[in-house]
């Protein structure tokens, strides 16, 4: 029997990456796109009924921080599993944002295979990072 694909949810203001990021998932049979939001209102109204499996979303939204909304799916949709999408690199966003519940965090030049493995990842139990991200973080630990 073939598994259900995961349903996946994209937060991102900027029009071409939130396409190029739908672009890339919906060529994927394992994955089907939930839907897509440009600001962080239209996320957490959407999320209350779509409960996806994955919720993408990108940290600088025009109309509130994107940990909040990473906040919110923590304490309300506690099987959905959130990763970041973001140009912010620097140690004080990615710790902020796993504090506030992301499971992965992945720069947003990521190409089209890695978009899908970093999905299929971390509904496999991993927590994707981009290698840029990673070495901060190991740096800072050192």
């Amino acid at each position: 029997m073939l598994a259900a694909p995961i349903r996946v949810y994209i937060v991102e203001d900027d029009d071409e990456t939130r396409e190029r990021f739908a672009a890339a998932l919906k060529a994927d049979p394992r994955i089907l796109l939930a839907g897509t939001a440009a600001n962080g209102g239209a996320a957490l109204f959407a999320l209350a009924t779509v409960k996806p499996d994955v919720l993408l979303v990108d940290l600088g939204l025009p109309d509130m921080e994107g940990r909040e909304v990473i906040r919110f799916a923590a304490e309300r949709l506690p099987e959905c599993e959130t990763m970041v999408i973001t140009v912010f690199g620097d140690e004080a966003h990615v710790l902020s944002s796993i504090e506030a519940g992301a499971k992965g965090y992945i720069l947003k030049d990521s190409g089209r295979e890695e978009i899908v493995g970093h999905v299929l990842e971390l509904r496999a139990g991993g927590s994707p990072i981009s290698p840029v991200i990673a070495r901060q973080l190991l740096l800072r630990l050192r």
